[in-house]
């Protein structure tokens, strides 16, 4: 796609985003339609720090159904860490209910910062990257295409004419990765991830772990798209290619623990893990503090989160948008242009 044309696609998924495409509840799927978010702050979170010195709130925005276990309590050394380095802020962690929902609060100045490469690739003179997320030590991470253990499906090429289940249409491991992934074997994709594919049938839900959670109860599925973290706990070790297991920061003795099986039918090569970003215009007195606080999370940084959960970061390098062109190769790829829609 010529650059121009690219640049109209971004700036569309903008317009997009700032209408508000939210997805649906958690847990729910619905024949590739979506239900609204309101206006897509969750209305939770919990705050750290003061505003001793006058400064105004700021707020950074999360997905609950993104990740698994995207809670209040793995949020809490992330907070409790910036509140240490930057006195006087005021910083709550809130949750919406889909990555349109959080590009929505951005753009609409009600909130200052997200992790989120579809939100900023979608919006790229509205937003800055602040650095690139890490997780358990790895930059980088992986979406995967399962079925179960008693399909007929070996290879993608299987699943025309099947329906497959994913994450958040905006999701790039649970949706533009998984469709990109199919287009690549030869299926016709259509109008995927705000369409309907040609080849086979596609329905979206909230996030990763509607899209497993759905997968799981529902025999209508063939396949699930989403990111591997919702999937190692399922497939076996062996499965899994020399890629993930040197590559992945979330792999650890719980991959092919459960005593639900499931069969992976391709994974994904390596993606660069969402950026810190944050709106351009978001005036603050503390700003360049909080920043250089977050670029300074290093391993071992942050405290162990409460309850069995991890830190859904556990390190930030410095970045930029160009880091991403693998992401707008797969947009350009599918031809999305949310403009359209």
């Amino acid at each position: 796609m010529p650059d121009k044309t690219r640049r109209r696609v971004l700036q569309s998924t903008g317009i997009a985003l700032t209408a508000g495409l939210a997805g649906c509840s958690a847990g729910g799927a619905g024949g590739g339609s979506d239900s609204s978010s309101g206006d897509g702050s969750g209305g939770s979170g919990s705050t750290a720090g003061s505003s001793s010195n006058g400064s105004e709130p700021v707020t950074f925005l999360e997905t609950p159904g993104e990740t698994p276990g995207d809670t209040e309590e793995m949020w809490e050394p992330f907070q409790e860490y910036l509140g240490s380095e930057v006195d006087g802020l005021n910083l709550e962690v809130s949750f919406a209910d889909s990555t349109s929902g959080i590009g929505q609060s951005l753009l609409n100045d009600q909130a200052e910062l997200t992790r989120s490469d579809i939100v900023m690739l979608a919006n790229p003179e509205e937003l800055d990257v602040v650095g690139i997320v890490e997780e358990g030590g790895a930059a980088v991470y992986f979406a995967g295409i399962a079925t179960r253990p008693d399909s007929d499906i070996e290879e993608l090429a299987d699943l025309e004419g099947e329906s497959i289940v994913f994450a958040d249409r905006l999701s790039t491991s649970g949706s533009l990765y998984p469709n990109y992934m199919l287009h690549q074997a030869g299926l016709d994709t259509g109008e995927a991830p705000y369409g309907d594919p040609v080849d086979y049938n596609g329905t979206w839900t909230s996030g990763q772990a509607g899209a497993i959670e759905n997968f799981l109860n529902r025999d209508e599925f063939a396949a699930v798209g989403c990111d591997i973290a919702v999937l190692l706990e399922y497939i076996s070790e062996d499965q899994w290619p020399d890629r993930v297991r040197e590559q992945s920061g979330r792999w650890d003795d719980n991959v092919g623990s459960s005593s639900t099986e499931l069969e992976l039918v391709e994974a994904s090569q390596s993606l660069p893990f969402s950026p810190i970003i944050a709106r351009s215009n978001w005036e603050h007195p503390l700003r360049s503090d909080i920043e250089e606080a977050i670029v300074s999370i290093q391993e071992g940084t942050l405290r162990e989160p409460d309850g069995d959960v991890d830190n859904p970061i556990s390190a930030v390098t410095p970045g930029s948008q160009e880091d991403y062109q693998p992401i707008l190769d797969v947009i350009d790829t599918l031809g999305i242009d949310l403009g359209d829609l």
